[in-house]
Order: C-alpha cells, then sequence, then structure tokens
C-alpha cells in the first residue's frame, strides 16, 4: 500500500518507492530477519526492478539506530577514482561529469551493505539477494513509473524518438519495439547477465563485486568509454562511519547524517525554526514564510559542506578512539547559533522587518561566503526499516542521474553511477554564473557532497518515533525539514506529512517553487513578502518515513503519494 498504515504488535515496518520491494522486506522481517537483513534486500530489488534509480553500480549513507538507541551514520558514497582530478574536467564539456567513463565514480553500495550486514545481520548474506536474482531471472513489469521516468530522457519539448534510451543496446530493447515504438505499460523485463551477477555476489559477498572477473568487466566498460576506474580503486574502497548530528527540537532529539551527506544542513533549519514561539499552521503565510528563511540559511551553509576527511575545520571524522573530530558542523546546529540566526531573521533594523510580517532578502545577506548552487539529480532511492528490537535503518541510495553514467557493463548488466556530476569543478561556473565551490572540489578518493539527510527522531525518553529521507537532489533538504516539522509541530501522521504539499527554497537561484497543492492566498501572501515564487507543475522530491507509537506498540508508514508505484509493509 502507498498509501500508509498501522498494525499493533507487530515485528516492523518497511517502506520504499517500490511495493514489490518493500514486500520482500517484509518477508525477510517475517523469517526473523533484522532491519539490516530487510532493508539489505529490499533495496538490492530496488536496484534490479528501478535500476533507473540506484543499484550496485552506486552508492550512499545509512542512519542507524540500534536497539540501545546509539545512533549510527555509514558512509558507503561513491568516490572520485584515483586517476581523476579537477584537472581532469577543467575547461572540458560539462557533460563528462555526466555520461561516460569519466563520470562513473568507484561504486559503494556492496561494501555499505557488506558493513550493515556483518555488524546487525541475522539471516545469511544468500537469503538477501536471493529475491533479486528471481526477479531479474524471470522478469518484472515495466510499470507506469518506468515510462514517467523515461519521459525524462526526452529532449525537452520532444517526443520519444529523440530519448538516447532508445538507441542504448541494453535498455532500449526494455521499452521500444525492434521498430522503435513504445511497449506497453507492463511489459516484462528480464536481466538474465543481472541475474548471474547477482548469483555471484550471492555466493561470493561484496568481495565477488570488488574483486575478480566482476571488477574487471566494471573496469573494462569505463575505460572503453575513456574513464579512469582501476582495480586498484574497487580493491580499497571502503564503507566509513562519519559523525551522526543531533539538535534537540522542543523536546525530541532529531539526528542526522553528517558530511558528506547534508544532515547538518537540514538540521539547522531545524534548529532555527525550533525558536519561533509556536507554529502559526502548516498552511499559513507565515509559517511558510519562516520556513523559506530557515532553508535559506541552511543552503547557505551546505555550499561549505564536503567530504570531511578533505575539508578543513569541517569535522565529522572518526578518531581512533571512536569519536570524532569537532568543526563547523557542530557549530552550525549548536544551541547558541540557532538562537542567534533567529535573532538576525527577526531584527528590524534593516528596515525590511523581522520575519514576522518582514520581508526576503538579498541571497548575500544569509551567508556571502559560501553562496553555490546545490545541483539536482533523478537517480536516488530512499528506504527505511524498523524492526521489533529497536533497530532502525533509514538509507539514501543513488546512481546520480537517471540510470547513471548510462555506462551498463554488457556482460553483468551492472549499470554504474555518474557521481562525478555532485562534485564542484574548478574554473567552471554553475548555469546562474556564481564560481564553483572549492570544499567540493575533486580529488582522488574523495566523496563528493551529497544532499542526502536522513532522520531519526526520539522522544524525551530516548524511545524511537520517527524516520524519514527522501530522493529528489538538492530537494531533499527542504522534503526533509518539511517533513520533520509536519510531524514534531503539526501532530501529523506519516502519511499525512507526506501528502501536505510542499515548497523549496535553496537561495540561488532566487526563486520560490510552490508545488500543486498551495493555496493562492499562499502564493499572493509570500509574493507580498518579496519571494518571488514560482509554481511548478509536478512535484520534484520522493519522500518515504515510517513512525513508531512506543505506548500503543503501532508501526506506521508512508510511501511518497506523488508516485504510482511506491509502497511498504508493517508485519
Amino acid at each position: 500500500m502507498s498509501s500508509g498504515s498501522s498494525t499493533k504488535y507487530s515485528r516492523g515496518a518497511v517502506v520504499s518507492e517500490s511495493q514489490i520491494a518493500s514486500d520482500i522486506g517484509a518477508e525477510i522481517l517475517k523469517e526473523g530477519g533484522s532491519a539490516a537483513d530487510a532493508i539489505i534486500a529490499t533495496i538490492l530489488a530496488i536496484g534490479t526492478v528501478d535500476s533507473f534509480h540506484s543499484g550496485i553500480g552506486g552508492g550512499g549513507f545509512a542512519l542507524v539506530r540500534d536497539s540501545k538507541g546509539r545512533k549510527f551514520c555509514l558512509d558507503f558514497r561513491s568516490a572520485a577514482p584515483r586517476g581523476v582530478d579537477s584537472s581532469t574536467y577543467e575547461d572540458k564539456p560539462a557533460t563528462l561529469t555526466e555520461y561516460g567513463g569519466l563520470a562513473v565514480a568507484v561504486p559503494g553500495e556492496l561494501r555499505g551493505f557488506e558493513e550493515l550486514h556483518k555488524r546487525w545481520g541475522k539471516l545469511p548474506w544468500a537469503r538477501l539477494v536471493q529475491p533479486s536474482i528471481e526477479l531479474a531471472r524471470h522478469g518484472f513489469e515495466a510499470d507506469a513509473d518506468h515510462f514517467r521516468i523515461l519521459a525524462r530522457t526526452f529532449k525537452e519539448g520532444e517526443h520519444e524518438s529523440t530519448s538516447w534510451v532508445r538507441e542504448h543496446p541494453i535498455l532500449g530493447p526494455w521499452y521500444f519495439t525492434p521498430e522503435g515504438n513504445f511497449k506497453p505499460v507492463g511489459s516484462k523485463i528480464t536481466r538474465p547477465e543481472f541475474a548471474t551477477t547477482l548469483e555471484k555476489i550471492a555466493k561470493g559477498g561484496a568481495k565477488a563485486f570488488y574483486t575478480g572477473e566482476l571488477a574487471q568487466g566494471m573496469v573494462d566498460a569505463v575505460q572503453k568509454d575513456d574513464g579512469k576506474l582501476s582495480l586498484e580503486d574497487l580493491t580499497d574502497f571502503q564503507a566509513k562511519y562519519t559523525e551522526p548530528l543531533s539538535i534537540d527540537y522542543k523536546g525530541y532529539k532529531i539526528t542526522s547524517a553528517g558530511a558528506p551527506a547534508s544532515g547538518a544542513a537540514c538540521l539547522t533549519a531545524l534548529n532555527v525554526l525550533k525558536h519561533f514561539p509556536s507554529p502559526v499552521g502548516p498552511g499559513s503565510v507565515e509559517d511558510n514564510h519562516r520556513m523559506i528563511e530557515a532553508l535559506k540559511w541552511a543552503y547557505a551553509h551546505r555550499g561549505e559542506l564536503g567530504d570531511p576527511r578533505y575539508v578543513d575545520g569541517l569535522g565529522g571524522v572518526m578518531n581512533s578512539d571512536g569519536s570524532f573530530t569537532k568543526g563547523k558542523q557542530r557549530d552550525w546546529i549548536s544551541e547558541d547559533y540557532g538562537k542567534a540566526i533567529y535573532e538576525k531573521l527577526i531584527n528590524t533594523d534593516d528596515g525590511l522587518g523581522g520575519v514576522e510580517g518582514g520581508k526576503a532578502r538579498d541571497p548575500k545577506w544569509y551567508s556571502p561566503e559560501s553562496l553555490s548552487i546545490a545541483k539536482n539529480d533523478s537517480g536516488t532511492s530512499h528506504i527505511i526499516v524498523g524492526d521489533a528490537s529497536g533497530l532502525v535503518i533509514s538509507i539514501t541510495t543513488t546512481i546520480t542521474l537517471t540510470w547513471g553514467s548510462r555506462v551498463i557493463v554488457p556482460d553483468s548488466g551492472i549499470v554504474l553511477n555518474d557521481t562525478m556530476e555532485d562534485f564542484s569543478v574548478k574554473g567552471r561556473p554553475n548555469v546562474f554564473g556564481l564560481p564553483p565551490t572549492p570544499a567540493n572540489y575533486i580529488k582522488p578518493g574523495k566523496r563528493a557532497l551529497s544532499s542526502s539527510s536522513p532522520f531519526i527522531i526520539e522522544d524525551s525518553q530516548g524511545r524511537f518515533v520517527y524516520s524519514g529521507g527522501a530522493a529528489g537532489g538538492s530537494r531533499i533538504v527542504s522534503c526533509n525539514a518539511q517533513q520533520a516539522r509536519n510531524f514534531l509541530d503539526y501532530g501529523m501522521t506519516p502519511e499525512q506529512a507526506l501528502n501536505h504539499p510542499r515548497l523549496h527554497d535553496q537561495l540561488i537561484p532566487k526563486q520560490t517553487l510552490l508545488e500543486p497543492g498551495h493555496s493562492a492566498t499562499l502564493e499572493k501572501g509570500l509574493a507580498e513578502r518579496g519571494h518571488p515564487v514560482t509554481r511548478i507543475p509536478v512535484a520534484t522530491s520522493t519522500a518515504a518515513a515510517i513512525s513508531y507509537n512506543p505506548d500503543t506498540d503501532v508501526w506506521m508508514y508512508a510511501s511518497e503519494p506523488r508516485i504510482r508505484c511506491g509502497g511498504g509493509t508493517v508485519v
């Protein structure tokens, strides 16, 4: 069910963009598997049936709350190969980071799953892979969401004959007849080469992917397309623990993922919003004005984020004793800083008025040192699983753009990412003329800044009550801040929190996006406050959420209502 559901005295909940995948995760829970087992099986299935969004050729972040309430952030974000740096792409076409061999970063997903299974798994590894083997071998339907995604590959304003997918030797036959016409929705797709790949991974674990013939096949495919991926890159890749960041929010504790994820940005917005005396109402001009102003500060600081192992002063790198280095991320989410930004927003000395009834300001007012453009992507998934022990895992995983780099390894069917697109390239201004962000320049082994910001909420007694996350590139941060606030300030269920219409303002470009469902009154009111409002015809973020009531033992979930085939299950 994509609309949300609840069950009392249950084993847990699973939610994802795919009902097929969520059902697989639920079966794992029913067999006594942990949340780690279930989320691995679920995401492997998503990468099989929705390969345009995610897969073993990509990477991501896992936010974990274990059964004792301890939080962990596991970074398995794809990394720059050792053979590239910023100069590789300087003064070259921007498409080099979008598709082709030079767009491919070192995949991290299976190393992340290996660590999750080693630390929190219960069932045998092969059991988690088997459902995806069967899907790839015996086939699955190309549903309506497949064709919705396929439409993104058309040239703007044109039709399917312009899609690069039509000419792709592997993807083309999935969706087009030999005559070049669309196949009908519901047509079966089989991936026999990928089924064989998964069988090797089921038997040999992550090692089978990062060494041997699968690794050689990836390297050959990338280097044939002028890329730099090497066997050493694959062999050396490891998932790394980064700092989980937390704030207090009116008696609740919200935890999100540290850099190179954007949890610090999401928490910065919430850390400001909590200082306003009381919410006015989710549809009011005043409340949405507050949200926009807080988001602008969040996105200003996001431009300072990057891989903390390469960015001095950012903090969040694990020390040998398991502690984390201090730095700017913690400063932004401190009580003092949140209060200082709140007071700056309500100050009326500049003649524009404070936030209460005041006006929007020039982008440089928010943080001139870190102005940058936040990039969008379309090849991302968010999945959450919670189990009866209290283990909750929230994962954002991505291949970056739709079907990643478009490089699909012929003999294995692995869809490789184009995560090099998420880096800033020295000397390449963005489409708005702003300079690239130095904190996110390309270096060998570095991991690109990501908008991923999965979050977990606990009540005043430290009990788990809610987890959320989203896909949608730069819209992830704003989506997550809004769904968290919908739950905390307005008492919404996961279903209500995701159904509520969203807005987006990332400071640069100077525009406030309103998705369908927002009132004309809100649009007019925000425009009067100085926000350059633009109506968008469709939503651009895809969220997921689960909640748990520890007093009644009731789990609830919600998958994104703006897509057709998402779903979840409580068991």
